[in-house]
């Protein structure tokens, strides 16, 4: 476990530091934004990615395949005085076709999360309270292209996980960018299909599960170059009636740049370490190209 929180750390700091010195060097990318008016802000982004290839007599060889993805995120934040308010929904979605096979899902996410703030007298720190939801939104499966002979198994499907999560504690802002939370934190795992309650850490037949401990999250955002854009995060969770051994962990970053204003890039890379599911390292890894639009962003 040593090793897995060292391997986080490393890849968390790296992205920090692999960012070009002179792109952060530049006025008007290192400028501190404006402190923005009271009242509501949106915004709202879609994209939609996708690969195809097609082979007939290829001397080389080849596999007919087609994929896609689907993302959407949306985000509402509220400043009135010392509160405030935020709420982020990221949905992705996407299917793949290799061959003749059938469409199996490639990415699946719903998360949805809350933030109440209340700023003290120095802004910079601030009490907290958090409400989050995550799951998918349909079947996944251990081995999506099964062997002759052989069937899918099961290991996710809608609500099969789902995570709520509730966060009371505290929040350090130096600045718009970084940002560090630590406090209290229960857990709630939800998976409705009783026949992979065991793969989630519940008793078999079990369809819920209450966690309490505590929650620390290190996270940093920002316009790295023009056009380019980083988001990256450590969050854990540490369970007080396990080792903190067992603590899960998730990091991820994501870079995004933007081509013109319909045309953007996106890669995506993410660790995770849950011992109720596994005790090896999860690791996924997404580079994508396509259409992207935002109806609104004030």
């Amino acid at each position: 476990m040593k090793t897995c929180y060292a391997t986080f750390l490393f890849a968390f700091l790296l992205c920090l530091l692999a960012m070009p010195q002179s792109a952060l060097s530049k006025t008007n990318i290192n400028a501190e934004p404006e402190t923005p008016e009271p009242g509501w802000e949106y915004s709202l982004r879609t994209s939609l990615t996708g690969t195809q290839a097609s082979y007939r007599n290829w001397s080389q060889g080849g596999i007919n395949n087609v994929s896609a993805l689907a993302t959407t995120g949306f985000s509402a934040r509220y400043k009135k005085d010392s509160f405030s308010y935020s709420l982020n929904v990221n949905l992705r979605y996407g299917q793949s076709r290799i061959g003749d096979g059938d469409f199996i899902k490639s990415d699946d996410l719903i998360r949805i999360r809350n933030q109440a703030r209340r700023m003290f007298r120095d802004e910079r720190f601030s009490a907290i309270f958090n409400l989050n939801f995550e799951s998918q939104f349909d079947k996944g499966y251990k081995n999506p292209v099964p062997d002759e002979g052989e069937s899918r198994i099961l290991q996710s499907r809608f609500f099969s996980p789902a995570y709520l999560s509730q966060v009371l504690g505290l929040s350090y802002n130096p600045d718009r960018y970084f940002r560090a939370e630590t406090g209290l934190a229960m857990k709630q795992t939800f998976v409705s299909d009783t026949s992979l309650s065991e793969r989630y850490g519940l008793d078999a037949g079990d369809t819920f599960r209450n966690e309490a401990g505590f929650s620390v999250l290190l996270g940093y955002e920002r316009r790295i170059m023009e056009n380019i854009h980083f988001s990256g995060y450590v969050e854990t969770f540490t369970n007080v009636n396990k080792a903190i051994t067992s603590t899960d962990v998730l990091f991820v970053s994501e870079i995004t740049g933007q081509i013109n204003r319909y045309i953007s890039t996106n890669v995506e890379f993410a660790m995770a370490y849950n011992d109720d599911i596994t005790k090896e390292l999860q690791v996924k890894q997404i580079i994508s190209v396509g259409f992207s639009y935002t109806f609104f962003d004030n």
